[in-house]
């Protein structure tokens, strides 16, 4: 039987066959292992030009895929070595100060590539350091729209410290928000799903949802803009909006913090089922745990558990053993006699 693409499935595939063109005329394709290579294509460049800066965003928009499909190590080092290539030839090679400005655009949506995936393996403060040199260079650039996405980032370090600072949190991602007209639908979705979240773990249940409809409404909007390019597009970390379970997650998030564990959990497991990426499998399992023990389900709190554990290993998601842990210390104490619980122990002992 024949089917057709939906729009957005088009633009994806064009988009990822632009990537991967791109990255022929260099002799290097995917997968991962060449995508090393491939980010380093631009060193020794002594003047770049229009199609240096085009090949640059493409090879961003290549990483970025690639580390939404597949966050391992190969592609983690190649979103490293894309920024200090950029970097490196920002301070030596010749151009002109538009081609500059663009560039140093590029630089700064790759430091956030870097910035997600030393996160996303629990390396807190390095993280922090890719989110400032991010902000910096997206100032140097005069992007507004990187910009804001730089301050939201900065949001992640004081969440998942353990003297958590949820009015850091906000803040942070209050300052993104008030760069709205400045970011595409897809981003200022992700914005404001984020704000409703956050506001709805600080109790404030009224303000969270009004963010929840301010990011519902930009969600609406997405299919009338173009894909963009790197890690801030929806080949990478702004995928979904359009038509994926996303909102559903941030819905069924806001939900939880409100107190509504059966009705969160049943959006949860609808989004999972639309759900591969390895990152956002992860934190939904880690939200069906946390639902589940509102709902004193030990059974569920701790297969969940697995899940996200077993998603941690495969990648190196180190974040998520320490999101399992948290949630681990919320289990009521008459649980810690159950088999399913002294199983999880053991499994988070061994995983240091």
């Amino acid at each position: 039987m024949v089917t057709w693409m939906t729009p957005d499935e088009w633009i994806k595939e064009v988009n990822r066959r632009k990537v991967v063109e791109a990255l022929a005329k260099t002799g290097l394709l995917l997968p991962v292992p060449r995508l090393v290579a491939a980010a380093q294509v631009l060193e020794g460049r002594r003047s770049l030009g229009a199609g240096d800066l085009a090949l640059a965003a493409d090879i961003a928009t290549g990483i970025a895929a690639a580390y939404a499909d597949s966050p391992d190590t190969d592609v983690v080092r190649a979103a490293k070595a894309h920024v200090y290539t950029l970097l490196d030839r920002l301070e030596h090679a010749a151009m002109t100060g538009a081609t500059r400005a663009r560039l140093t655009a590029v630089a700064s949506d790759a430091a956030c590539v870097a910035g997600y995936a030393d996160l996303d393996n629990g390396r807190l403060e390095e993280a922090d350091r890719w989110f400032e040199d991010a902000l910096r260079l997206a100032r140097q650039a005069g992007d507004r729209r990187l910009e804001a996405l730089a301050l939201a980032s900065r949001a992640w370090s004081p969440l998942y410290r353990p003297d958590l600072d949820r009015a850091a949190v906000v803040g942070a991602l209050e300052a993104a928000a008030g760069f709205q007209r400045f970011l595409p639908p897809a981003a200022r979705s992700w914005v404001f799903a984020f704000l409703a979240a956050q506001n709805a773990a600080a109790g404030a249940d009224l303000v969270s949802g009004r963010f929840l409809e301010h990011a519902r409404a930009a969600a609406g909007l997405v299919r009338y803009e173009g894909p963009g390019w790197g890690w801030w597009s929806v080949q990478g970390e702004l995928a979904g909006w359009d038509a994926g379970p996303r909102l559903q997650v941030f819905t069924g998030s806001r939900l939880l913090w409100l107190g509504q564990p059966a009705e969160a959990v049943e959006l949860f497991d609808d989004a999972l089922e639309g759900t591969t990426l390895p990152i956002r499998r992860s934190n939904l399992h880690k939200h069906v745990m946390q639902a589940c023990v509102g709902l004193d389900d030990p059974d569920r709190a701790c297969a969940s558990a697995h899940a996200a554990l077993d998603e941690a290993k495969k990648y190196g998601l180190g974040l998520w053993t320490k999101k399992v842990r948290t949630v681990r210390a919320t289990f009521p104490k008459p649980w810690g006699t159950l088999r399913p619980v002294i199983e999880l122990d053991e499994r988070l002992a061994l995983a240091g």
